[in-house]
């Protein structure tokens, strides 16, 4: 039906002067109304009734009043549609649609999603405040895609509760010194396209992340990926790193299917059925391989409106829009699981220059750390979340926890360019030397301290010096049930559940 936006404006002109239910008029009166030809109004009056908006019977004889009869309500109309492009993908069309007769679409965006009152199908939904990046797991680097990655793929192992465990392999061991990892990996994984997941697809993952431009000074140690037989995976390393398994259950080491296209296809709890920039839709993978969610869609609305009310920490999961919630905080006793973000400020201490100049990571609490610590003559260069390859005198920008702080310090130390900063070799000696020596340790609570330790080193120094954390706090729906705020400060939505009692 073509121009439905259109159509709806001029339904809604009918329903207001002839509607709801069975009423008489002429197609002369239709066309007064409307200001269209009396011919385009039998045009329209068939086109309305193919859409199932009315019934038209006509009347024969001159001036003889037809029967008009309006079977729905404009808006239910309007939501009919926008739902059937919603599942089709066009999400443009859905805003459009729903802004219909000068609506604002924000508000009847959250309108739409509470009235499909999806609530028993177990639909969760997601109000977001910014388009969404390209979901490639060694491409992303802000925390919501990254946690979206997560939801999406497995990796060999994982973190929960600060605890290294298994994912899609499930026993693994080193070699003496640990620069020699096998990893024993499930049988009859399937990707979310069909295919079984080979070790072959594993072996491919970790070497392109071994050369990423993003990652590689994470991963750079990896000398050679290689399948030893059909279920195990040998990695070699060019040093020691006890740690390696914990390194391996963040997102960049997602295994995903090699695809020509854009969309992301992993084995994990649930599949990517729509992404766009103004909406992604989730559905519950059923042959996931550990505990199939209860969930059986999640949807993600991008409305950037929404960000003039809603706290860059602070996210939100609901059945309906708006709706009650409850705050669920993010903030942890463990030193291995710290649900939040932590800011800072580093620099060269020792130099010295009239006009400074920053590179300020562009998230909104950075941008005013600048306000606050810049003076007069100062200047700002933005740089994206994460993306540390522009750096100037002075650096702000945070890391997030992404459930295991052991490994977001560990690795945000290996990828930060400490000597773009001019800083003296045997400055930049040690802390290389202090990178390696936590990986050297085998005890991971004797490695946390030294990272601790490593931490407080840099900040009196004045090299990495924190300016501030922030925990992490989730609004959820009161009917959705098993909430935990996790270290991307949204929740695992494998394990949420709506209550319909």
């Amino acid at each position: 039906m073509g121009n439905l936006k259109r159509k709806l404006e001029l339904y809604e002109k009918i329903f207001q002067a002839f509607g709801p239910g069975m009423s008489r008029c002429q197609v002369s009166q239709l066309a007064a109304l409307l200001h269209v030809s009396e011919r385009h109004v039998q045009t329209l009056l068939k086109a309305m009734t193919a859409q199932g908006w009315i019934e038209w019977q006509a009347s024969s004889g001159r001036n003889k009043k037809a029967q008009l009869t309006c079977l729905i309500e404009p808006m239910e109309a309007c939501y009919q549609y926008a739902q059937s492009q919603a599942d089709s993908g066009h999400i443009e069309q859905v805003f459009n649609t729903l802004s219909f007769n000068g609506r604002n679409a924000g508000a009847e965006l959250q309108a739409f999603l509470s009235s499909n009152n999806r609530t028993t199908q177990n639909v969760a939904y997601i109000p977001f405040h910014r388009e969404l990046e390209t979901l490639h797991p060694q491409h992303v680097l802000r925390r919501t895609e990254r946690f979206l990655v997560m939801q999406i793929c497995q990796r060999l192992t994982a973190i929960q509760q600060g605890k290294l465990t298994g994912d899609l392999a499930y026993h693994w061991q080193s070699n003496e010194d640990a620069t020699v990892w096998y990893f024993q990996v499930r049988n009859g994984v399937q990707f979310h396209s069909g295919r079984t997941l080979e070790v072959q697809d594993i072996v491919r993952c970790l070497s392109l992340l071994s050369k990423s431009k993003l990652w590689r000074r994470c991963y750079q140690h990896i000398v050679e990926v290689s399948a030893v037989t059909g279920d195990v995976i040998k990695v070699t390393l060019s040093e020691p790193d006890w740690h390696f398994p914990r390194l391996l259950a963040r997102a960049e080491a997602s295994i995903f299917e090699h695809t020509s296209e854009d969309k992301l296809i992993g084995s994990g709890a649930f599949a990517l059925d729509i992404f766009s920039s103004k909406m992604l839709r989730l559905n519950r993978n059923n042959a996931y391989s550990h505990s199939t969610p209860v969930l059986n869609q999640v949807e993600l609305w991008v409305y950037p409106e929404w960000s003039q009310t809603k706290a860059c920490a602070q996210n939100q999961v609901c059945v309906k829009m708006p709706e009650k919630t409850v705050t669920v905080s993010g903030a942890s006793d463990s030193v291995l699981q710290n649900c939040g973000s932590t800011f800072f400020k580093i620099q060269n201490p020792k130099l010295s220059k009239t006009i400074r100049e920053f590179t300020v990571e562009d998230t909104s609490e950075c941008q005013t750390l600048f306000e606050q610590l810049s003076v007069s003559g100062d200047q700002k260069t933005n740089i994206e979340y994460g993306r540390y390859t522009a750096t100037k005198d002075i650096t702000l920008c945070s890391i997030i926890d992404e459930n295991d702080t052991f490994s977001s310090w560990l690795s945000f130390f290996t990828r930060f360019p400490f000597e773009d900063l001019s800083l003296a070799a045997e400055t930049l000696n040690t802390i290389e030397q202090g990178i390696s020596s936590i990986r050297h340790e085998p005890d991971l609570d004797r490695a946390m301290n030294m990272l601790l330790e490593t931490r407080r080193w840099l900040d009196e120094t004045g090299i990495v010096v924190e300016l501030k954390q922030e925990a992490f706090n989730l609004e959820v729906s009161e009917k959705i049930q098993g909430a935990q705020v996790n270290g991307f400060g949204w929740c695992d939505l494998e394990k949420v559940w709506i209550s319909h009692i």
